[in-house]
């Protein structure tokens, strides 16, 4: 036997998020698998176990929809099995977990949350630094005497 304390409109349910969220901009191609339906939307903020997105149109996609995403940016490029597990229509927002990536999807995704991470702690914009980074990394091409 306990107390039922009732959750009224301006409470709010506990944090659900078990990894940290960073904020990164990129484009994800999201195919919805029952209709095939594909939009591309703009990646918010990702995690290890998910992202959020901004979508041209929320209307084909319910809560537990399953989605196929692929990403591919300057920085990082991974597909991964999806779960829509946040619907935000005021905002054209999806949130989706997740739940299957490929070994090198995987390796791209923590990499680029390291870099992400790193880039926190020093205080600066995230995918600025990285772009900085990786291109200073990156050797430099090699000219020949005609190129002059």
């Amino acid at each position: 036997m306990g107390i039922e304390i009732p959750i009224t409109a301006k409470q709010r349910t506990p944090e659900k998020r078990q990894t940290k969220r960073y904020r990164f901009r990129g484009d994800a191609k999201v195919r919805q698998l029952e209709t095939e339906l594909a939009l591309t939307g703009r990646i918010l903020d990702l995690s290890e176990r998910g992202c959020l997105l901004q979508m041209p149109s929320l209307s084909d996609f319910a809560i537990d929809t399953l989605v196929d995403m692929s990403v591919n940016t300057g920085w990082v490029s991974f597909r991964a099995l999806g779960s829509v597990r946040h619907i935000n229509l005021n905002h054209w927002r999806i949130g989706i977990s997740f739940v299957k990536l490929t070994r090198r999807g995987e390796a791209e995704l923590l990499e680029l949350i390291s870099d992400l991470e790193k880039a926190e702690e020093a205080g600066r914009s995230g995918v600025l630094e990285i772009s900085i980074a990786r291109h200073k990394a990156s050797p430099a091409p090699q000219l020949d005497a005609h190129d002059l």
